[in-house]
């Protein structure tokens, strides 16, 4: 006895076995073989049906029904050629997914089957955390939405239900240097803590190094003589890497207080070469900075009574006192490694700080010269 049904528009005609044997007709057979595609024919109504869960020893398991979301999402994966910390950023997207419930079901979307899927089981899914920032989510759909681009190309899906998604909204959060007392105070106490944290911090402070430029910094890119650093590999997740985020090496001109820090660290671990920065309680090089927040960092502000900003807010604290000397964004942008047109995006509330003034005392200056020559202003 054969079995008749389409799944998702493709034919299949399974012989009824059992044991290995195919299963003669009769009225007994028949009967079972009527309630069987009863249960078949509901379970592919509802996108749940697996064809080797009823017809293991079938030459034809091979149904489309059977990709499941979380099943494409990993060969999905696979594919790809990425660094290792980009795959952790989609590892999480396709935990969330795969893991998220998408229906009054209680079905978890990565277990819908791929060509089952609908944009009411995604939408689904991203309402049931609603703790999760727009950007955290704007990510996963990005990742759901280039594997789904693949499956569109390899005929698995008509289309990409990924891009009806409307983007999450999210405000960027702005810069938030540390002041220069607080830069002070902070290069001091880490003074008082270990020579090779005091020279970390204040390199930091008065260079902008991105994390991973800092901690790949290497002692063959130091110029100290051209007072000059030159930013071509970096350190990501315990990983070095030849090239940049930017994937362009850069010129990093020093200034007197991170000139001394590196004077200072060259007596350190300038004979030995290699990297520049080292965790001294193993005089090894930073891997992550993780170490450094746990066991500096945070201990440093709780002292001192400073509000917890990441050491990242460092760069940002280079940037503003840069502004704040008077220093041209171009020139800024070039130190950071940033276009101009991002860090103006991100530092024009210091650019514009001193020049308001200037501008409201012009309109002021304008209404008082009308006002004096009678001139209504109404």
């Amino acid at each position: 006895m054969r079995m008749h049904f389409t799944v998702e528009g493709m034919r299949y005609r399974p012989t009824l076995m059992i044991d290995g044997e195919a299963l003669a007709p009769t009225p007994a057979n028949i009967k079972y073989a009527n309630r069987l595609i009863i249960e078949i024919c509901e379970r592919i109504r509802t996108g749940t049906f697996i064809m080797r869960e009823y017809f293991p020893d079938s030459d034809e398991t091979t149904s489309p029904a059977e990709l499941t979301v979380e099943s494409w999402l990993i060969e999905w994966l696979t594919t790809l050629r990425i660094e290792n910390s980009t795959r952790g950023g989609y590892d999480a997207a396709i935990k969330f997914w795969s893991r998220a419930p998408c229906d009054g079901k209680q079905r978890t979307l990565g277990l819908i089957p791929l060509r089952a899927l609908k944009l009411s089981h995604i939408l689904t899914a991203i309402a049931s955390r609603p703790d999760l920032s727009g950007k955290t989510i704007n990510n996963y759909v990005s990742v759901l939405r280039q594997a789904f681009t693949l499956a569109v190309t390899d005929k698995l899906l008509s289309t990409n239900l990924a891009e009806a998604v409307p983007r999450a909204k999210h405000q960027r959060q702005p810069a938030d240097p540390f002041s220069r007392a607080e830069s002070e105070a902070i290069i001091a106490e880490a003074a008082k803590v270990d020579p090779q944290i005091h020279n970390y911090i204040e390199f930091w402070f008065w260079t902008g190094l991105r994390t991973s430029e800092l901690n790949g910094l290497d002692w063959r890119y130091v110029d100290l003589y051209g007072d000059a650093v030159s930013i071509e590999r970096v350190l990501v997740g315990g990983e070095e890497k030849d090239r940049t985020k930017t994937a362009e090496a850069r010129l990093v001109r020093l200034n007197s207080r991170s000139r001394a820090a590196l004077k200072r660290q060259r007596a350190v671990t300038g004979l030995a070469g290699g990297r520049v920065f080292q965790d001294p309680r193993y005089s090894r090089p930073w891997h992550s900075e993780e170490a450094f927040l746990r066991v500096y960092w945070s201990r440093i502000l709780k002292r001192l009574g400073i509000r917890y900003r990441r050491p990242y807010n460092m760069r940002h604290s280079y940037a503003t006192s840069m502004l704040m000397a008077g220093m041209t964004p171009a020139f800024c942008a070039k130190q950071l490694g940033h276009t101009v047109e991002m860090f103006l995006r991100i530092y024009a509330k210091w650019i514009d700080g001193n020049q308001n003034d200037l501008e409201t005392a012009r309109l002021e200056s304008a209404l008082g010269t009308r006002a004096a020559n009678g001139v209504s202003s109404g």
